[in-house]
């Protein structure tokens, strides 16, 4: 049974969501109304994806979501009526994975959440614990990366992207081959969302992520990873 944690305070929203994912027959959906409850949740639960409205009654979604990171890994999709692109970016760059926006079928919620879960479970230990790239090193089992002298956790997204950076050095990769890795699917044009977590690892791995050196952008091509850019 796959656990999912709902915040979510509109009472209405909450019955249907649980309503039609649990008619699946295997997910187990747990309700909190606000931040608070959800704190408290994630101390004595395990969840494997987590479904997070923005505007909720005291912490909104987005400073849940950056708390949460400090201590869990699965999956953090938002689902929100807040569709302006500024929000968008923000959300993920705060740790959220993926975004709805309301009012959504039942169909693209599941079809969200197959494909996030799918990512974790791609993203599980592969043969060796550590993957070496000259001074980077990524923990397969903590996903972690050593750089610069210090240690960061990367949320499922940013270990994905990363691992597949690091197993592909010094390679150009277009934003469509970076997505369709990560999500199994055509991304349509829309590729804003790969964007938006290099950015964020950039500010993990690089001394001045305004001036990357070892994540650089090709124009108009895509990324490449540049381990030993001297």
């Amino acid at each position: 049974m796959i656990n999912i944690l709902l915040i979510e305070d509109d009472l209405d929203l909450q019955e249907i969501i649980k309503f039609y994912l649990e008619q699946e027959n295997k997910y187990k959906v747990t309700v909190a109304h606000s931040a608070e409850d959800a704190l408290q949740l994630v101390d004595t639960e395990i969840f494997n994806i987590i479904l997070c409205d923005i505007m909720l009654p005291g912490m909104d979604g987005i400073n849940l979501c950056a708390q949460l990171r400090r201590a869990i890994y699965c999956p953090i999709i938002f689902i929100s009526c807040l569709a302006d692109e500024d929000n968008i970016i923000h959300a993920l760059k705060m740790g959220g994975d993926d975004y709805i926006v309301k009012p959504f079928s039942y169909k693209l919620l599941i079809a969200h959440i197959e494909a996030n879960l799918r990512r974790t479970d791609q993203s599980r230990p592969r043969g060796e614990r550590l993957l070496c790239v000259e001074d980077f090193i990524l923990d397969t089992h903590e996903h972690t990366i050593d750089a610069n002298g210090q240690r960061h956790y990367l949320s499922p997204t940013e270990y994905e992207i990363l691992y597949y950076m690091m197993n592909n050095p010094n390679t150009i990769l277009d934003m469509e081959e970076i997505y369709q890795y990560i999500w199994h699917r055509p991304s349509y044009g829309d590729t804003r969302t790969i964007t938006v977590h290099i950015s964020n690892l950039r500010k993990k791995l690089e001394l001045d992520s305004s001036k990357p050196r070892y994540i650089k952008t090709v124009r108009n091509l895509g990324y490449i990873f540049c381990p030993d850019p001297e």
